[in-house]
């Protein structure tokens, strides 16, 4: 394990549960995830590679597709996983050298991954020989040009890679790897993440109605303010 490696495990190897639950089942929050999932990564095709799949989140919101395969550097993490997906399959492994043959995979997914990585061109190389010819790459990153996301990475160094994720940097890491098919942005200003959030707001505001149509109204209003530059979540979706 790399010295970064040994840096994300101190700070992400143990199992996220309330973090997991928030995700999914927040009236909210899990409505707001479960659409961002859904536009990034579907239609899913064939075999499908979650790769940094953490506690299963994203495999859970695109209804744990069967024979779906999650890998992730963090045990717990992927114990966790088994308990809750189990029609998925869980693989501990790095993403420098996945433990699957070439061209295993039709569909590889990746959420806020990139970023922490200290050598993204070999994890390219990877995802690039494990998935099979004519196959799809989704990629699904926090954008550093938001102002949450910026103050995000700026709070937590383990977040601070960040501030480097943008479409430009996505772009070139997959030259000369794979062909762009096209780059989409996602949610303008997500305060919902701030204001539902557990420590930072308070999650119980999201059974209020009055509060969500709010928060509902300033997203919103944001998407026709924000430059489409600085939206939170950029979508770089490439072929082979």
């Amino acid at each position: 394990m790399s010295q970064t490696e040994q840096y994300l495990e101190g700070a992400f190897g143990k199992a996220a549960s309330a973090h997991y639950f928030w995700q999914t089942e927040h009236p909210y929050v899990g409505a707001r995830e479960k659409d961002l999932v859904e536009r990034a990564f579907l239609p899913l095709k064939g075999r499908v590679l979650d790769v940094g799949c953490a506690e299963g989140a994203t495999l859970f919101h695109l209804g744990e597709p069967a024979g779906a395969v999650g890998v992730d550097l963090f045990e717990e993490k992927l114990a966790f996983a088994r308990a809750r997906l189990p029609r998925c399959t869980f693989v501990n492994a790095s993403c420098y050298a996945l433990p699957f043959a070439d061209a295993s995979f039709d569909h590889l997914l990746v959420r806020d991954v990139i970023h922490h990585l200290d050598r993204p061109e070999r994890a390219m190389e990877e995802m690039r020989r494990v998935l099979a010819p004519g196959g799809r790459l989704d990629i699904l990153e926090p954008c550093g040009r938001n102002p949450l996301i910026a103050m995000h990475a700026l709070m937590n160094r383990a977040e601070r890679g960040e501030l480097r994720s943008t479409e430009g940097h996505l772009e070139r890491l997959l030259e000369g790897h794979f062909v762009l098919v096209e780059t989409r942005r996602y949610q303008a200003m997500p305060v919902h993440r701030v204001v539902f959030h557990p420590e930072l707001g308070r999650a119980a505001w999201g059974e209020s109605d009055v509060v969500t149509r709010a928060v509902s109204l300033v997203e919103k209003a944001a998407e026709a303010i924000l430059p489409r530059a600085a939206w939170a979540y950029v979508h770089v979706r490439a072929r082979l």
